[in-house]
């Protein structure tokens, strides 16, 4: 009976400390759509938002008090000397020091990423860790809102630590009956609360509410609020296992022979590459350029080439390519996913994004990629050259490069230039080195590979002295843009990149007037605008091939792709007619069924949306994203040949 005693004692306790959870994870929730409230247009939703939350929290709350009471009450309740309280408080104070210091790097990661918590934690883990202190100190403030975060802490554990002091109820059980009494109320009041708060406020998994099916809002601010940051974590641990699941389980010889039917390949082929043989029906270009230069912009998005943006002129050397007569665009290009190093996964290996690094698996670093872009132009005839605007060791890119069959690798490391970040070099600098290096090299057909750094913070290039006009974008903006000096100083990268690459592309046709040119952004979705946004402007990033004898009507309207599918385009452009070539998507001259897909996206007929939304996707499409990255997945991890 005593111990029965003690344990409804530390019943108590612990479920003061799951209120108290529930209530701090709901005020978060508050002050985070509160922080970004401007950018709703519509603000009925957000009680439901907040609604949802909590019932989503129940489980966080429940998590951390279970928790507690097993490493502070259960054992009190067989040994009465047991520290329970100093156990708990331990437990309880290091979780609001955890949650607390994650609320303060949340607001600025959704400033980043449009999201909560998500799977680029993973990539970030393989990112340049000094990097990103410097730009978390330069552009986000790090050592202010640290100290902040901790004296928060502080305040939250010492209001803490009062309600634990709190008297509670003390039971005096003096017979047998009493004490069955009690512990049958107590035990069937636990059951009921156990599985209401594992369904989220609810009984049945019908009604019940988690992190995947949490997404119930049209604005995706009020969605990602949902998700306190435990649940938001669990969604990226989630994402994660199943992504090593789907590694893990093992591809049958006869489930990639039907995926590569699924898209068109040959299925008895012995490897992959072979599979996919592609040739070229039309000669398009003349005769080969000497030099051909693929960008791949840091955060070049669509959105600034938009009708409704263009006022800002934040792209106008963009838009003077893509509206060239010697230039072709598609109408919505998806990059490969939201972070850089998986543009350039993509693009290197010529694979649809399965969740995997190639950068790091042992299968890329036996043979290239047949697909890769590096091993297609060197096919071509084309020495192949890869510049990369920061260091050689961000995210094994040396390594990775000159195993994909890059003949020569070029960084920050090895140029001299001023008006660096932490990130690298300036863009300007960086395309002028390539420039001298095409001049040296002039008799030489080669392959030049860029990929730029300015336009990502900490943005540190003076972008008033090298030209950019403040009074008139701040005159020009739209409301879904703030007016504030950090938006504007933003903006201007976005214009200075923009302008880097025009005076390189004039610069590089100076040198060699034959240059072939075709230009991207690794991802979109860095921009914070002041009001939410549609897909298409958020996630979009242009695709442009400029040169001469290019035809602008070799497109058809409304063309739509995905990074991997430039490289097929490219061949078709470069090679001769009867030219034989490994791609797994096709070219964009191809392009009949008008649709695309990445790791989040798919688009088709004009329509988009996300993959993991309630958004009807075409079942035809559906088939083809699953064969993509089924025979991706067999590519890194068994390698080329099909029957092993």
């Amino acid at each position: 009976m005593r111990a029965f005693e003690r344990f409804f004692y530390n019943l108590q306790q612990d479920f003061k400390a799951f209120f108290y959870f529930l209530i701090l994870l709901c005020v978060f929730r508050a002050i985070f759509i509160y922080m970004y409230a401007y950018q709703l247009d519509d603000m009925s939703e957000i009680w439901l938002s907040m609604w949802y939350g909590l019932r989503l929290s129940l489980k966080s709350a429940a998590w951390i008090a279970l928790i507690g009471f097993v490493f502070s009450a259960l054992p009190h309740i067989i040994w009465a000397k047991y520290p329970k309280e100093i156990v708990r408080k331990i437990w309880y104070a290091t979780l609001l020091a955890i949650l607390t210091i994650l609320f303060f790097i949340k607001i600025p990661y959704y400033g980043i990423f449009n999201s909560g918590f998500d799977i680029m934690l993973i990539n970030g883990a393989h990112d340049d860790f000094s990097a990103i202190m410097d730009t978390a100190v330069k552009e986000y403030g790090l050592f202010w809102k640290l100290p902040l975060a901790l004296i928060t802490t502080a305040l939250l554990i010492f209001i803490f630590f009062k309600i634990l002091h709190l008297k509670t109820f003390s039971l005096h059980i003096n017979n047998k009956k009493t004490f069955i009494a009690y512990s049958v109320v107590t035990f069937v009041f636990l059951a009921v609360f156990a599985v209401f708060v594992r369904y989220g406020g609810a009984f049945n998994y019908a009604n019940s509410i988690t992190w995947e099916n949490a997404a119930r809002l049209k604005s995706n601010l009020l969605n990602e609020a949902i998700l306190d940051d435990i649940q938001a974590l669990y969604r990226v641990r989630s994402i994660y296992k199943r992504s090593k699941s789907k590694i893990n389980n093992r591809i049958t010889v006869e489930d990639l022979q039907k995926q590569i039917a699924v898209l068109g390949g040959q299925p008895y082929a012995d490897t992959i590459d072979n599979a996919f043989l592609r040739e070229v029906e039309v000669q398009r270009l003349p005769k080969k350029p000497t030099n051909v230069i693929f960008i791949l912009g840091e955060t070049y998005a669509l959105w600034p080439f938009l009708e409704e943006y263009q006022n800002l002129s934040l792209a106008q050397e963009g838009l003077k390519l893509q509206n060239s007569q010697n230039s072709l665009a598609t109408n919505i290009m998806l990059a490969r996913g939201t972070g850089t190093i998986s543009a350039v996964n993509g693009l290197l290996s010529g694979l649809t994004d399965v969740g995997v690094y190639e950068n790091y698996e042992a299968e890329t670093f036996r043979a290239p990629y047949g697909t890769g872009i590096a091993h297609v132009m060197k096919n071509l005839g084309y020495k192949t050259v890869f510049w990369y605007g920061g260091f050689e060791k961000w995210q094994n890119i040396k390594t990775f490069a000159l195993s994909q069959d890059f003949d020569e690798f070029y960084s920050a490391s090895e140029f001299k230039y001023e008006g660096s970040n932490s990130w690298g070099t300036p863009d300007k600098t960086l395309f002028e080195y390539v420039t001298n290096y095409m001049a040296k090299h002039d008799k030489e057909m080669t392959f030049h590979f860029i990929l730029t750094t300015s336009n990502h913070p900490p943005y540190t290039i003076d972008v008033v002295k090298e030209g950019f006009d403040i009074s008139h974008v701040k005159s020009s903006l739209l409301p879904q843009i703030s007016k504030d000096d950090k938006t504007i100083n933003a903006l201007g990268h976005i214009w200075y990149a923009d302008q880097a690459i025009g005076i390189f592309v004039k610069n590089a046709l100076s040198v060699a007037s034959d240059t072939l040119f075709a230009i991207t952004g690794d991802h979109a979705e860095r921009f914070s605008f002041a009001k939410e946004v549609d897909i298409e402007t958020l996630s979009a990033v242009p695709a442009i091939f400029y040169g001469q004898g290019v035809k602008k009507e070799w497109f058809g309207k409304n063309i739509v792709g995905s990074h991997t599918q430039m490289i097929p385009t490219l061949v078709e452009l470069i090679g001769e007619k009867g030219y034989k070539y490994s791609s797994i998507l096709p070219s964009l001259f191809d392009g009949t069924d008008n649709e695309a897909f990445n790791h989040n996206l798919w688009v088709k007929d004009g329509k988009m949306g996300k993959l993991d939304s309630n958004n009807k996707i075409d079942e035809t499409l559906k088939l083809k994203i699953v064969a993509a990255r089924t025979i991706a997945l067999w590519r890194i991890k068994n390698g080329n040949r099909i029957h092993q």
